[in-house]
């Protein structure tokens, strides 16, 4: 309650400051002012709805709901300089799982929006920096402030985490209720840019009944302090960074110890469990008419983490280049990038990795009716890992230094795409079109430079597809041919197969219909699978804005490997119904 009442004193104060820096008003005027504002912004409302049913049937897959629905929609109100969005979500999809997690499949949200005032109020989600908040839902209260000075505001505070008691289940996902805070001050000026952010969650220990210490969790607190900005030295020069540090207490149960280092942990009530992480990057980039290049350098502490997002990576060093430039009058472009990332920054690991990144991306036009497109990319990662880690511990110092028993480990993965096409026609009575799309993965396992059994797996893959178009007609068809090969494990899987689509439209182009066949037959060590696919769809729309649509698709596989179910029946049925305004 405190926190808010902070939160409400401190947004008072800032439209205060706003009204005072605002332009002075013509009060003889404003009678008039308002009338014309009257007449010129009317009532609006806008938005759409979508409701899709989908009906599933299997002789195998037993797990999967029979029938599914999903609701959507999103309506925006408007009235004269307010504006009022609002969306939901619903859905049976979480209704049946037989277990418990913490967050909602059913969400709806307000938006209201007053020229440079927005709220958001529900279920919501915002986005401060990647090392502090980033998108994680909540259910609260949102405010963005964003007048025409250089200072902005954005305002946070709600529920991340609902409380779910361990119900035995092994899939139930048990949580403690959590609670989130932050705040991003942001002063932005044309040639440099500066922003404080601040986030801070907690779990709520009273939130269940029972400890759930069993699942290995535990209730925690986190304060995250962040710094960032960005200042163009020059016009086409440009120098960014950004620091972060999170005071994280893995158990807010543990017994008191000693302060821990880091800025956040100096506001928290640290115990032994408190750590401190640090996150940071700087960079530059150099903008030319024809030519951007930028560098960057980024590093994350081990273990760094913050409960305002879902998923972090850590332990980690980057430096990365980037470039991308055009030729020949624009009709070549060229963007590439190459880094250098390695982990165990603390050496607290047996072996440390590093790993070199770099791709390149090709666009040509090699005439007005011919493209290419080329992509590579190359990761290779190398490690040396200590086979014996008790030979640093029995080692007699005394003794002469003897070769260490370890291996010589790395991993290099490359793919490459290649895409083709050419126009042959596209006259207003045929249109002609072929496609052509080859790539390849490949990944090799190297243990002191030998490639041992199933170190190899290798991807190929190559589709092919003339289409014809009718336009006058409203029909088109398009065929294509697939053909994949695999090594993996020591083995080789071949896959090929055809398939064909037509569409055509009738009623005025009201109604829309197409129907898609395809075959794949794979082999595999005597073992082969043949999988055939039938595809309908239509789309119907009797009056403007409104649409509705139904999708079937068949599937049957017959293999004849040794399993119980070698014939499988699939049926997805699907229907659907939109709404714009």
């Amino acid at each position: 309650m405190k926190k808010m009442k902070h939160c409400i004193a401190f947004v008072f104060c800032f439209l205060s400051i706003i009204k005072i820096n605002a332009q002075e008003v013509d009060l003889e005027n404003i009678g008039g002012n308002i009338k014309e504002n009257l007449k010129k912004n009317p009532f609006k409302i806008s938005g759409g709805v979508s409701a899709n049913a989908i009906f599933y049937s299997s002789n195998v897959n037993q797990n999967r709901e029979p029938f599914t629905y999903f609701l959507n929609g999103n309506l925006n109100l408007g009235l004269y300089n307010w504006s009022m969005p609002i969306s939901y979500s619903l859905t049976n999809q979480g209704s049946n799982l037989g277990y418990q997690v913490p967050f909602k499949f059913n969400r709806i949200s307000v938006s209201p929006k007053y020229k440079w005032v927005r709220a958001h109020i529900g279920d919501s989600n915002m986005n401060f920096s990647s090392y502090t908040y980033n998108g994680l839902l909540f259910t609260g209260l949102g405010l963005e402030l964003t007048p025409d000075i250089p200072f902005k505001i954005a305002l946070l505070g709600g529920r991340l985490n609902k409380a779910v008691e361990d119900d035995g289940q092994q899939q139930t996902i048990a949580s403690y209720k959590r609670m989130g805070y932050g705040a991003h001050l942001k002063w932005e000026k044309e040639r440099y840019k500066m922003g404080l952010i601040g986030f801070y969650a907690k779990d709520d220990l009273n939130s269940l009944k029972q400890s759930i210490d069993d699942r290995g969790i535990t209730p925690e607190e986190n304060l995250v302090l962040s710094m960032l900005g960005s200042f163009k030295l020059l016009e086409n020069v440009e120098v960014f960074a950004e620091f972060s540090n999170s005071g994280l207490i893995s158990d807010i149960r543990a017994e008191k110890g000693k302060s821990s280092k880091g800025i956040a942990n100096k506001f928290l009530k640290n115990n032994s469990s408190s750590e401190s992480f640090n996150a940071y990057n700087a960079g530059v980039n150099f903008n030319l008419k024809s030519t951007s290049l930028g560098i960057k350098y980024e590093r994350i502490d081990p273990g760094y983490r913050t409960l305002g997002a879902y998923y972090f990576n850590n332990d980690l060093e980057n430096i990365t280049i980037n470039t991308a430039f055009n030729l020949f009058k624009g009709n070549v472009n060229v963007s590439a990038n190459i880094g250098r990332q390695r982990d165990n920054l603390n050496s607290a690991k047996l072996k440390q990795t590093n790993r070199w990144v770099g791709s390149i991306n090709t666009n040509v036009k090699a005439t007005d009716k011919l493209m290419f497109t080329a992509t590579y990319s190359n990761f290779t990662m190398y490690t040396n890992n200590q086979l014996n880690q008790f030979n640093n511990l029995n080692n007699n110092p005394l003794a002469l230094q003897q070769p260490r028993d370890s291996i010589n480990y790395k991993q290099i993965s490359q793919n490459f795409n290649l895409n083709a096409n050419y126009n042959l026609s596209s006259r207003k009575e045929l249109t002609q079109n072929i496609n052509f799309n080859y790539s390849l993965n490949d990944m090799v396992n190297k243990e002191n430079n030998i490639v041992r059994r199933g170190g190899l797996n290798r991807f190929h893959n190559a589709n092919l597809t003339y289409s014809i178009g009718l336009p006058e007609r409203s029909i088109s068809l398009a065929t294509s041919i697939n053909y994949t090969n695999m090594y993996a494990a020591s083995k080789t899987t071949n896959i090929w197969g055809p398939s064909a689509t037509i569409n055509k439209m009738f009623m005025d182009k009201k109604l829309q219909t197409s129907f898609g066949v395809s075959y794949n037959a794979s082999t595999s060590n005597a073992i082969s699978t043949k999988v055939s696919n039938f595809r309908l769809n239509a789309g119907y729309s009797p009056w403007e804005k409104h649409n509705f649509s139904a999708t079937i698709i068949q599937l049957f596989r017959n293999t004849n490997q040794d399993i119980p179910d070698k014939k499988l029946n699939e049926l997805t049925a699907t229907l659907g119904y939109n709404y714009s305004f």
